[in-house]
């Protein structure tokens, strides 16, 4: 099993150590991850940062291949050479409340802006992130599929992939991105993807990676990326 979202105490809204999140994922039977805590370039209150050196070191003292959870709103002056860190996943956090079809809407056209500027990650991050926070868990409306479709068509172009996130299993049953973006994706020809749980608590290390891993498969996905010094595919199911 792979999960290639993980926060730890580097990260302000986790108090997860790294010593016990390898432990829980030895006991969960989880081969591959990579601990990827927030460091956010945003003007705002949730400008979170860490000592970049200070976490290369602890990373690379559990053997483990440093990673970031880069939330970017596109506009702020990047502050970190992003060449100190093996995995990029690319975020976006910021969404319009209440959450609806047109905050989705304006959350998809800040992505692609994004996109067109910037291409110094490995992944996209949690797709439809804002539905997590809808009240009803809206999905997104088909309306919005020409906007997705561009996105996806910038993420293959570049040789990026697409990350497949766990973390809103327990509130409505499907990762970010829903099952049915990520059949857009396969359609256009995208075939790298990572996955992870987005864990913030020991506990959930491991959150239905491997349920959603089958998903994939069943729709279509062969392989899961993994970075062993350099990317490697790994079969879904071995």
């Amino acid at each position: 099993m792979i999960d290639y979202h993980l926060h730890s105490v580097f990260s302000p809204d986790s108090t997860a150590k790294v010593e016990d999140i390898l432990k829980k994922a030895k006991e969960k039977g989880i081969d591959h991850i990579i601990i990827t805590d927030h460091f956010e370039v945003v003007k705002g209150e949730h400008n979170f940062k860490f000592d970049v050196e200070e976490y290369r070191r602890t990373m690379e003292k559990y053997c483990l291949p440093v990673g970031v959870e880069l939330g970017w709103d596109g506009v702020t002056d990047i502050s970190i050479d992003l060449e100190n860190f093996d995995f990029v996943i690319l975020s976006l956090h910021e969404f319009s409340k209440p959450v609806t079809q047109k905050s989705y809407k304006e959350y998809l056209e800040r992505i692609l802006n994004i996109l067109t500027k910037f291409d110094s990650y490995h992944v996209l991050g949690h797709l439809d992130f804002p539905r997590r926070y809808s009240e009803s868990f809206e999905p997104f409306s088909k309306n919005l599929y020409p906007i997705l479709e561009e996105i996806f068509k910038l993420v293959i172009e570049k040789g990026k992939g697409i990350e497949v996130n766990t973390a809103s299993m327990l509130k409505y049953g499907e990762p970010n991105p829903s099952y049915d973006l990520l059949k857009i994706y396969k359609k256009l020809g995208g075939e790298f993807i990572t996955i992870g749980s987005d864990a913030h608590r020991i506990e959930d290390v491991g959150q239905n990676v491997e349920k959603v891993a089958q998903m994939l498969k069943e729709i279509g996905f062969g392989y899961i990326g993994v970075l062993k010094g350099e990317w490697n595919m790994l079969k879904i199911g071995c």
